[in-house]
């Protein structure tokens, strides 16, 4: 009588093979791995660190865009704030669910570029007017770096401006040119008002679709392994089933 699949896998010899099969597939899995390993890769390897505060007038000049390598830097700069050009912006979200304002100020450097800050939010525009009239302090500021928004974003038809845009606000204070094309969001928090919210910009990341290639090959491989120590095992069961029974 015929004997049955796992009464044949269980011989010595096709255990023996089983175990072959086992680690050859072990090995093409930890291949595969180190191929899929390979694939994410930082884009930005050689970009520069965003956390580590360097002078604004390093990374960026004046009445330039802001690019990619200082989008969310964080910098620090000296000089002054024009107290007679604070602007209020609302409809701003601080992270979460609840618009508020930002209180935004006209910042002039000790080389005299202009430069808008971002002082804080409040809940309402009410509570970040009311901060304009706190003590400032001295030194320098520090703050992320952020690209200008579009003027097009507020709605003046209701009255509100809400964008922090750096063309409409050089036309807005006297006196605001040159200036630098993006804006600084203070770090530190002026009194009367929170912080905003201003994470790390996120580092991007990239598939490399050839080594994913190559991993899933590496896991067919695998596969077939076990697969070729089951296709062997099922050839001699049916050829055992298809010998004449012996009497």
């Amino acid at each position: 009588m015929a004997s049955g699949f796992w009464a044949i896998a269980r011989r010595p010899r096709w255990i023996a093979a089983l175990l072959l099969c086992l680690g050859i597939a072990a090995g093409f899995a930890a291949l595969g791995q180190w191929q899929l390993s390979r694939s994410i890769q930082n884009v930005d390897t050689e970009a520069p660190d965003t956390e580590a505060a360097v002078p604004l007038s390093s990374i960026a000049d004046p009445q330039t865009e802001v690019t990619q390598p200082q989008l969310g830097r964080r910098v620090s700069v000296e000089g002054d704030i024009v107290f007679s050009d604070f602007i209020v912006l609302t409809g701003r979200n601080n992270g979460d669910a609840a618009d508020g304002a930002w209180l935004v100020a006209h910042f002039v450097t000790t080389d005299g570029v202009t430069l808008a800050v971002a002082l804080g939010w409040a809940p309402d525009a009410a509570a970040a007017e009311a901060a304009v009239g706190m003590p400032s302090w001295a030194g320098p500021i520090v703050g992320r770096y952020l690209p200008s928004e579009s003027p097009d974003d507020s709605d003046f038809e209701a009255g509100e401006r809400s964008a922090l845009s750096v063309a409409e606000l050089i036309n807005i204070w006297p006196d605001a040119q040159p200036a630098y094309g993006g804006y600084l969001v203070l770090e530190q928090a002026w009194p009367g008002v929170d912080p905003i919210y201003s994470p790390a910009p996120p580092r991007e990341i990239e598939f490399n679709l050839l080594n994913v290639f190559y991993a899933l090959e590496w896991a067919i491989f695998a596969g077939f392994a076990i697969y070729l120590w089951y296709r062997l095992v099922r050839d001699v069961v049916e050829r055992e089933a298809a010998e004449p029974p012996v009497e």
